[in-house]
């Protein structure tokens, strides 16, 4: 009978316990998606490209010189309340020349987004948000080769 109270005991322990981390870090969570909600723009980005066949090479772009490295205006992406996303590619003359969307979502500190339209495609990436800045940090397939082994760090700034 002692045995089984024990046990009893130390399951209502661990459950409460369990239940208490749950309440920590879903407020965490909670938080990192609030904040995301809105318009973000590229500041800054970084991409170390590694390919079998080559060194690796660096591409690097701020907001000094962002439209001369990469043609194109800063990405400006929306993530709405909802659970999607769109993304904002423009021209020098400010024309939309591409809109990609789709759904994201937060697990502890890593944002998934999978692209629907025009093309399917996952990202997924560990973001940070400071004040007005988030931070973006993973692995993608930049170069096209079908392997997630380019480094990508970003940093966007919300927009108001």
């Amino acid at each position: 009978m002692k045995n089984i109270l024990y046990l009893i005991t130390g399951l209502v322990i661990c459950f409460i316990a369990f239940t208490s981390i749950s309440k920590i870090r879903k407020p965490v969570q909670d938080s990192l998606t609030s904040r995301l909600i809105g318009e973000w723009r590229n500041v800054y980005v970084k991409i170390i490209i590694h390919n079998k066949n080559k060194p690796a090479a660096t591409m690097e772009a701020d907001s000094t010189n962002w439209e001369a490295r990469l043609g194109i205006k800063p990405i400006r992406t929306h993530f709405m309340e909802d659970g999607t996303y769109y993304s904002e590619y423009r021209n020098k003359k400010d024309s939309l020349v591409r809109r990609p969307s789709g759904t994201w979502n937060i697990k502890g500190d890593s944002l998934t987004m999978t692209q629907l339209k025009p093309d399917k495609n996952i990202l997924k990436v560990q973001v940070k948000i400071s004040n007005d800045h988030a931070t973006f940090n993973g692995l993608i397939d930049f170069d096209g080769e079908g392997v997630l082994n380019d480094e990508y760090f970003g940093i966007q700034k919300k927009f108001k």
